[in-house]
């Protein structure tokens, strides 16, 4: 009796052990196929030549590499793609930190105003950037209308008909649907703080501000690690917004990468190129990630 249990507790603990990995399978699967697999396909296509047709002729070497950066408007793209991203998420940054205080606080039409700002993060990225397309428009805009209706313009701007105002319009749009996804991520991270120490400061004099740079930003700080990492790495891939609003137009100047890397699949036909353009994209967010996170850890450690 004694053997025979034995052996079931053996046999219990060796399924122990691989009923995380069995749990894990359909996950690893899944992961595999829909990420890895395109990934690797993808770093296929950048050195290889590619027909119009998208079939695979032979292997490129760096041809396709050489081809994009000798592109004479690749430089304003990299630029653009910078600056949209680091304004975006800069100033989403700021007033997901003011709005998630807000709505941290206790308030009549808490619950509503939490509602509502959920909206342009629910709402499909075509349908929000659409609407913005119409409010800036020259004739028939709401933003148009509105602003000769307050006095403050005599004739209607054109808002979209130059590349740096296109872009700003495109930002301000960027900027109101990556605040809601911020705002509670932030807001999540808010509420894990204990009241004690509110308490506490309290007693002790402190004051609000006191509160926010001693207390509650440095708590915070795991939260909007976090959050600046993965708002990096969306507003980097946003490919809706910039193409709904302006498309690129005009002649890929308001174009990020992901614009322009369709432009050159879609439009062009060059497939070896469009890959060539994911492959810089992903380096370029692969090292953010790294250097960041190192700059964070070597921070958290000095503390």
């Amino acid at each position: 009796m004694k053997t025979s249990t034995s052996v079931k507790k053996r046999k219990k603990g060796r399924l122990s052990r691989y009923e995380a990995y069995l749990w894990l399978a359909p996950c690893l699967v899944l992961v595999t196929i829909f990420v890895f697999v395109p990934v690797i396909e993808t770093f296929v296509l950048s050195v290889s030549e590619v027909s119009r047709a998208g079939l695979v002729k032979g292997f490129g070497g760096l041809r396709n590499f050489q081809f994009v950066l000798g592109q004479p408007v690749f430089g304003r793209v990299i630029l653009n793609t910078v600056v949209w991203t680091i304004v975006n998420v800069g100033v989403s940054m700021v007033l997901s930190i003011i709005t998630a205080l807000v709505l941290n606080e206790k308030f009549h039409g808490r619950k509503l105003a939490r509602t509502v700002l959920l909206l342009p993060w629910a709402t499909s990225q075509m349908i929000t950037a659409s609407a913005w397309k119409y409010i800036f428009d020259y004739q028939y805009g709401a933003l148009n209308a509105l602003l000769l209706k307050l006095g403050l313009i005599k004739t209607n701007i054109n808002f979209l008909g130059s590349a740096n105002s296109a872009f700003i319009c495109m930002i301000v749009v960027g900027i109101t649907v990556t605040i809601p996804f911020m705002t509670f991520t932030l807001l999540s991270g808010l509420q894990s703080i204990s009241t004690d120490f509110y308490e506490a400061a309290t007693i002790d004099g402190a004051n609000f501000w006191d509160k926010l740079f001693r207390i509650t930003l440095p708590l915070l700080k795991p939260a909007i690690n976090v959050t600046i990492v993965l708002n990096t790495i969306y507003v980097f891939n946003n490919f809706t917004i910039v193409f709904t609003i302006t498309n690129g137009a005009p002649a890929n100047q308001t174009s990020t990468m992901m614009v322009y890397l369709y432009y050159l699949a879609f439009k062009k036909g060059d497939y070896g190129a469009s890959a060539a353009i994911s492959v810089i994209g992903f380096v370029i967010l692969l090292a953010f990630a790294l250097l960041y996170m190192k700059y964070q850890m070597k921070e958290e450690t000095a503390s």
